[in-house]
């Protein structure tokens, strides 16, 4: 066979230059080398500047203060629980609805072609979704949480509401606020229980009544419309003690010249007979003694008039015997009622609104595509030989799942959720297109109410004019930091005890 190079008598090899190869990856390496130095100064001069202008504003007050439109009171407080509260109702939701589709779409493929394509398709979309911007995320929370497509009435005044009770606010002549249980709502145009001003209304209640910002739920509300049809029933019993107790008084003043003042002993005369002319169920009570005896020297000879609340007292006695330990409460309304409510922290209703659970399902909507795909190769990394060794021990589908794929799995799935759950805290675009606001004095105390997150917060004080707002700013970084170095931490700590249990 003829020499290859026969027909060229000058044959030009072609070589590569070890050395041009070598500069080449020189060069490479230094670019790499450089440009990750770069980001770590830009990093570290940043994380500097931050730890300067904020280490002297952290301090246990910062951190347990509400926020303030004064700097040197302002804290973090308020926006650390709207963010620990939508971070919960994000994982809550965003975790087992994750996981569970990853599952179904990894483990439980469909056979036939036609479904084995829609799979395909969703699966991609999936994929797809995870990098959507979160501000897109944002507008669907709005629309499929906050109104819910109009379905169920405006933000404002929803149709279907939990945990939710309403009540009759009553202002007294003495300018203290009562509550009466109402039916629902306000109504265009009407108010609760009819009113009027100089309207006299009897509550018996512990304390003399309750007042704004206390529990109102014992609350017993007695009208002269509930007494009056049982005035007739009493009236002998009340003749027996309006007749004892004129006795009594005409008896001090026929026994003492000038003013009518009953001393101690002559009022605990009145009282023991008109005990014994009444026929109350409890007479022998000392509640009941104290209170007509606190009547009696309460007069101290005041006009008869007085008589009418001697009357009222025992109407309310008479009517209830439970009801004799409590100092009935005679109150002159001073204006018509206004409808006024209180909520429990379950409390619901639809639409959500811009409150706590749209917000954390906002968010879910921002992290659910990462939590489904890091899931998925979380079950793609379990080798085949285990669920196929479950079947063939004669376990079902599920069995093969959910007793070998899914536990091998949990390590790289809890790294992937917690991961994500910590991208959730440091969102501001999605809440706030849904409405949150930087500044909220009060965290939230139910699932309806207005929130403030952290992110929110440092934005709304670093646009703040005043000097001190900057520093607060960053005393409100360095604790959102710390907050996610500690998910990030636990992701770590998780998946190091998941891996040696197996």
């Amino acid at each position: 066979m003829a020499d290859a190079t026969s027909d060229n008598p000058n044959p030009q090899p072609i070589v590569r230059s070890i050395d041009k190869r070598m500069r080449s990856n020189v060069i490479f390496n230094g670019v790499c080398f450089a440009a990750t130095l770069l980001a770590l100064v830009i990093l570290l001069v940043l994380l500097a500047s931050i730890l300067t202008q904020g280490v002297g504003s952290l301090s246990l007050r910062f951190l347990t203060a509400l926020n303030s439109s004064d700097p040197h009171k302002a804290g973090i407080w308020t926006s650390l629980i709207g963010t620990m509260a939508i971070c919960l109702i994000c994982a809550l939701s965003a975790i087992p609805l994750g996981v569970g589709t990853a599952v179904l779409i990894e483990e439980f493929k469909p056979r036939n072609k036609w479904l084995l394509r829609v799979h395909g398709i969703i699966d991609t979309n999936i994929r797809n979704l995870a990098g959507v911007p979160s501000i897109v995320y944002g507008i669907l929370g709005v629309t499929a949480f906050a109104t819910m497509f109009g379905m169920f009435g405006s933000m404002n005044n929803g149709k279907y509401a939990i945990g939710q009770t309403w009540y009759d606010q009553y202002q007294g002549e003495d300018k203290r606020l009562y509550y009466v249980p109402a039916d629902g709502p306000p109504v265009k145009g009407k108010t609760g229980k009819p009113a009027e001003e100089g309207m006299t209304l009897y509550l018996p209640t512990e304390g003399g009544g309750i007042g704004l910002g206390e529990e109102a739920a014992g609350l017993v509300w007695v009208t002269a419309e509930d007494i009056e049809p049982r005035v007739e029933a009493i009236e002998q019993e009340l003749g027996a003690f309006e007749g004892v107790f004129r006795e009594g008084i005409k008896d001090a003043r026929e026994s003492r010249r000038g003013p009518v003042r009953v001393d101690q002993a002559s009022a605990e005369a009145i009282v023991d007979k008109a005990i014994e002319a009444g026929t109350w169920k409890n007479p022998d009570t000392s509640v009941l003694r104290a209170e007509l005896l606190e009547l009696v020297l309460g007069l101290n000879g005041k006009k008869g008039g007085d008589l009418i609340k001697a009357r009222v007292i025992a109407i309310d006695i008479a009517i209830d015997s439970e009801y004799a330990a409590r100092m009935p409460n005679v109150i002159t309304i001073g204006a018509p009622p206004v409808r006024v409510d209180t909520k429990a922290w379950y409390h619901i209703a639809l639409p959500f609104g811009r409150g706590v659970l749209a917000g954390g399902l906002t968010l879910m909507l921002v992290i659910l595509p990462i939590v489904i795909v890091a899931s998925q190769e979380a079950l793609r990394a379990v080798p085949g030989s285990y669920r196929q060794g479950a079947l063939a021990l004669g376990s079902t589908k599920w069995q093969s799942v959910s007793k070998t794929a899914l536990p091998a799995a949990i390590p790289g799935i809890c790294t992937g959720t917690i991961l994500a759950i910590s991208r959730a805290i440091g969102e501001a675009a999605p809440i706030l297109v849904l409405g949150g606001t930087g500044f909220i004095t009060s965290p939230p105390q139910n699932l309806m109410d207005s929130f403030s997150a952290m992110p929110m917060t440092i934005f709304q004080w670093t646009k703040e004019p005043e000097a001190e707002y900057k520093t607060i700013a960053a005393a409100g970084i360095i604790v959102l930091l710390i907050v996610l170095l500690s998910f990030n931490a636990l992701a770590i700590y998780i998946r190091q005890r998941a891996s040696q249990h197996q």
